[in-house]
């Protein structure tokens, strides 16, 4: 996986654009939203409903995933859209 993580690390930088901020994410069971905080920027959340004025369901799953495999309290994962 360090391969691959490395040739998107190499891609993305071509640009000179990137930048790799430090960024925490937590699952809020209750609320059911994805929070993201950036020190010096403040909080924010994300949520799967695509109705929603914080909704991004694509964004929101790749952050569930990313919880997963920290270990970390996450929703439910959408691994087949078509089943959506």
């Amino acid at each position: 996986m360090f391969l691959v993580d490395r040739l998107e690390q190499i891609m993305t930088e071509r640009s000179g654009r990137t930048a790799y901020p430090r960024i925490g994410i937590w699952f809020d069971e209750q609320a059911g939203d994805i929070h993201l905080s950036i020190p010096g920027h403040g909080l924010s959340t994300v949520n799967g409903k695509a109705e929603s004025v914080r909704g991004n369901p694509h964004l929101f799953n790749k952050l569930a995933k990313a919880l997963r495999d920290e270990g970390k309290p996450h929703p439910p994962l959408i691994e087949n859209w078509k089943d959506r």
